[in-house]
């Protein structure tokens, strides 16, 4: 450490009681209360002045008198919060104890430094941390291009081993028994992964900060590919359609009561909490008779077809896919003359209604699922024309 500036110290002997201060002068107590503290601190400072020695003992004597706020560190360093933190974490800087600040109701902790580190550390000492961290970023980064470069080496591996093997292998089972079977098997395959990658951007939009209309988009575009094959799967003779709907299956856009039943509604709360959607509920002959109150329903919101794509000559092999009321209701049968079901999720890897994950993205990357998407399209449209 490089010899510490006297001006440096005068500034927190200052912080010293009087008593500290005549304690360090070795005076008497009666000699500490007959001088001023002023003249006490010229005294010391007179003292100190070049004996460094005395100077670090007395830094060690008095650490939490001493102390200093991040802010502190950060302005006569010359250093950002970043590098701060960093240095704090790999202990170069020396926290001398942690003190707490009450904000917005929660209690948080910042670190007190030791000033007389601060007082000898000299600019030298820093730039080489800094010249040492930016070594270790570069390194960091060759090693992570590098793994990359191995990575997607063995994703390529897998890819083909995927499509080469299992994916051809696949085909030839499906198409073999009959071509109208196999390119409904296809279609119905890549639209499983499609729907996946729609469910993946709705997360993404949903968990956005930046890019969200990016991934809106994303998500409108594989939903419509989803949507479309759905309109030619359910013309094969392999496909059969139910339909899902729960004990409430209407949805409320708007609810406003007139004043009686606002009141009435006001009087019940009184006595235990209920919200007006369950007040509703539990009145809904009446309100819905009402002239006054005002009562908007999205009839079968929460309903749903329920489409299964299989066949009796290869039965493990069974993709099936729901869509809305409301998206489906144009173009498939009406729900009177479908069957009902209870709506409930397969386990297993053509389980429907769920995102992607991590290992499928290696083989089923956006770009191949858009390609082999496309084939299937076409390849349903030659035995369904």
């Amino acid at each position: 450490m490089e010899p510490i500036l006297f001006e440096k110290v005068e500034k927190d002997l200052s912080k010293l009681t009087k008593n500290q201060i005549g304690k360090l002068l070795t005076l008497t107590q009666k000699e500490i209360r007959s001088t001023k503290k002023g003249e006490l601190l010229s005294r010391l400072l007179a003292k100190v002045n070049g004996n460094n020695l005395l100077i670090k003992r007395i830094y060690q004597q008095f650490p939490d008198e001493f102390g200093a706020h991040p802010s502190t560190v950060e302005m006569d360093l010359n250093i950002t919060k970043t590098e701060r933190l960093r240095w704090t974490e790999q202990k170069k800087l020396k926290v001398i104890r942690y003190s707490s600040f009450n904000k917005w109701g929660s209690t948080h902790l910042y670190p007190v430094y030791d000033a007389y580190q601060l007082k000898t550390l000299s600019q030298v000492k820093i730039e080489k941390w800094r010249a040492q961290h930016k070594r270790r970023v570069e390194q960091n980064r060759k090693k992570a291009a590098r793994k990359a470069i191995e990575t997607r080496k063995q994703n390529q591996i897998l890819q083909r081993a995927f499509y080469e093997n299992e994916w051809k292998s696949m085909l030839k089972q499906w198409y073999i028994l009959d071509g109208k079977l196999g390119s409904t098997l296809q279609l119905a395959y890549w639209t499983t992964w499609i729907s996946r990658w729609a469910k993946e951007y709705q997360l993404k939009a949903r968990n956005a900060r930046t890019k969200k209309g990016q991934y809106e988009e994303k998500k409108r575009l594989f939903y419509e590919m989803k949507n479309d094959s759905l309109q030619r799967l359910i013309l094969s003779p392999f496909s059969s359609t139910s339909f899902y709907q729960p004990t409430y299956p209407d949805k409320i856009t708007y609810l406003q009561f007139c004043p009686h039943h606002y009141d009435m509604w006001c009087i019940e709360r009184e006595f235990d909490y209920i919200s007006k959607w369950d007040f509703y509920k539990s009145e809904q002959s009446e309100i819905n008779e009402c002239p006054e109150c005002t009562v908007e329903i999205e009839k079968d919101y929460y309903s749903l077809f329920y489409i299964v794509i299989q066949s009796e000559l290869l039965k493990e092999f069974r993709f099936s896919f729901h869509t809305p009321y409301s998206i489906g209701q144009p173009f498939l049968p009406p729900v009177t003359s479908l069957p009902q079901v209870s709506h409930q999720e397969r386990e297993g890897l053509f389980r429907f209604g769920r995102t992607l994950i991590e290992d499928e993205k290696i083989i089923f990357t956006e770009k191949e699922v858009l390609k082999n998407f496309k084939k299937a399209m076409q390849k349903f449209e030659l035995y369904f024309s």
